[in-house]
C-alpha cells in the first residue's frame, strides 16, 4: 500500500466482546495508518438482551463513548452506518454487560 492509498477492509472482528469494562475488547489503528469506519456491527448471539458500550479511546472516559448502554435484544443484530475517523495508534474499545455479543468493524484503511 502506497501513502494515500485507501483499501476497504474489515478492520476488526468479528470477535466476542469482553463482558468486563476493566478489560474491553480493543482494536488499534496501526502506526502510519488511518481508519475511516463505514459500519460497526453488533450481534447478540445470546437469547438475553444486552447493553453495549463503544468508544474511540479509553472506554472508562464517558466523553469518548460513541454508544453508551446501547440495548441489543437477544439474538438481534444492529448495523451502525457511520464515517468515524481514527488516527494512527488510536483505539476502538468496547464491551457488553454480558457475554455472547460480537463486534465487527468495517471501513477503509489508508497509509498516511
Amino acid at each position: 500500500m502506497a501513502v494515500g492509498d485507501r483499501v476497504e477492509k474489515r478492520v476488526g472482528g468479528p470477535t466476542a466482546m469482553s463482558s468486563n469494562s476493566a478489560s474491553p475488547t480493543t482494536f488499534t489503528v496501526p502506526a502510519s495508518r488511518q481508519w475511516t469506519t463505514k459500519q460497526v456491527v453488533f450481534t447478540n448471539t445470546n437469547g438475553v438482551d444486552a447493553l453495549v458500550y463503544f468508544s474511540i479511546g479509553a472506554i472508562g472516559t464517558v466523553g469518548n463513548r460513541i454508544f453508551n448502554a446501547l440495548p441489543i435484544a437477544g439474538y438481534d443484530t444492529i448495523v451502525y452506518d457511520t464515517a468515524m475517523v481514527a488516527e494512527a495508534t488510536e483505539t476502538f474499545q468496547c464491551y457488553a454487560d454480558r457475554s455472547g455479543v460480537n463486534v465487527t468493524v468495517v471501513g477503509w484503511e489508508k497509509e498516511v
